[in-house]
């Protein structure tokens, strides 16, 4: 039977359909990240500009959901660039649809994603990492220590090393939602942006209010919170977690850049995981593979599908074209700029903006590959 799909501002969703969500996510393990539980979208929707979700119906019948905002003619899932795991959410019973199938139900001329589950066979993929410690943390460290003990070594001389430099104690706060350090910690991502030629997320607005509605607005067992790891009297690193059930999703770190040198960050994620063990979280997610350090600490990897997919037949074609096409450093070039226009569409919400995020985005890339400091690691 085919597919009907309403599309609703996400707003108009009402309690019914957030039972009926609920219980979609509940039943299946494909969705044990928090990013599809139906909180996320209830309290970013109000926020989000263009928000939507489209409820996918056959028979009649309520069998699935996808939160997402549009942004001209393209749709995005819910919440993007920040928005690291999404997919349909759908009755267990219930056949998937094609990714490929995605913008026409939408009524959309293309759908971007970049950590689609399940993974599209048709690719590209990437890869996640996260963290088991479901035998407690006690077990899960004396593992890790045995089998990576020069880096956790190395981690502990650092932590000393950062008493020293700063004449104090060191340690982790968690639970905040003081609105005041979640500014500094926009402030230092903002500065960390222009260092390295990323498109700034939060220059749009909405963005940061996402966040702090996220933070200031705890659900039953949901909610996001930060993490402080304090060296003397200031904070050497920070970070803002979304949680929910047993997971805990390292989401938006940062650190000072006095402290730089003793892996202020890594500090403050391995305290992190031993404070919130204690209180009953048992899975604790990085994310996208990538940053070394992330290895150490994770025993299990999963993949989502990053890519644009598009409802238009010639489009599809060209795309697939110069995906075939593009290879070796061509095709890194290619990826990267992919990745930079996917985030600046997805933050810019006119038409001129996109342009101008596009064309910045463009510039530094190009000049980061023409700098003989940059291109070695192009």
């Amino acid at each position: 039977m085919d597919l009907k799909v309403d599309l609703i501002r996400a707003e108009e969703l009402g309690e019914t359909e957030v039972a009926l969500w609920r219980r979609f996510v509940q039943s299946d393990p494909l969705y044990d990240t928090t990013f599809f539980w139906p909180e996320i979208t209830q309290i970013a929707g109000r926020v989000v500009p263009d928000a939507r979700v489209a409820i996918l119906r056959r028979g009649g019948e309520v069998v699935g959901f996808f939160p997402h905002q549009m942004r001209g003619r393209t749709a995005h899932p819910l919440g993007a660039p920040m928005n690291d795991y999404h997919g349909l959410i759908l009755a267990k019973d219930q056949q998937r649809p094609l990714l490929a199938s995605m913008p026409a139900l939408l009524k959309a001329d293309s759908l971007t994603v970049n950590g689609w589950v399940p993974a599209d066979f048709g690719g590209p993929n990437r890869q996640v990492l996260r963290a088991d410690l479901r035998a407690g943390w006690d077990t899960y460290y004396s593992e890790r220590r045995e089998t990576h003990a020069k880096f956790f070594k190395d981690k502990e001389r650092a932590r000393r090393s950062l008493a020293r430099d700063r004449e104090g104690e060191v340690w982790t706060e968690v639970d905040v939602r003081d609105p005041a350090r979640l500014d500094e910690l926009i402030a230092w991502k903002r500065d960390q942006y222009r260092r390295t030629g990323r498109h700034d997320v939060f220059a749009c607005g909405w963005t940061v209010d996402v966040l702090k509605a996220l933070m200031m607005e705890p659900k039953a067992d949901f909610g996001a919170a930060m993490a402080v790891l304090w060296a003397g009297d200031r904070p050497a690193a920070l970070e803002l977690s979304l949680y929910g059930g047993s997971h805990y999703h390292f989401w938006f770190p940062s650190y000072a850049a006095d402290a730089a040198r003793c892996s202020p960050g890594i500090l403050l994620s391995q305290d992190t995981m031993r404070l919130k063990s204690a209180d009953g979280f048992t899975v604790f997610d990085f994310g996208f593979a990538g940053e070394y350090y992330k290895k150490y600490f994770c025993d299990i990897e999963e993949w989502v599908t990053e890519k644009t997919v598009f409802r238009t037949g010639w489009r599809r074609l060209a795309n697939r074209t110069l995906e075939g096409v593009s290879v070796g450093p061509a095709r890194r070039l290619s990826d990267s700029l992919r990745r930079r226009w996917a985030v600046v569409e997805a933050c810019e919400t006119t038409t001129v903006g996109r342009w101008r995020g596009a064309a910045v985005a463009a510039a530094t890339r190009v000049e980061r590959l023409a700098s003989p400091s940059q291109s070695g690691s192009a």
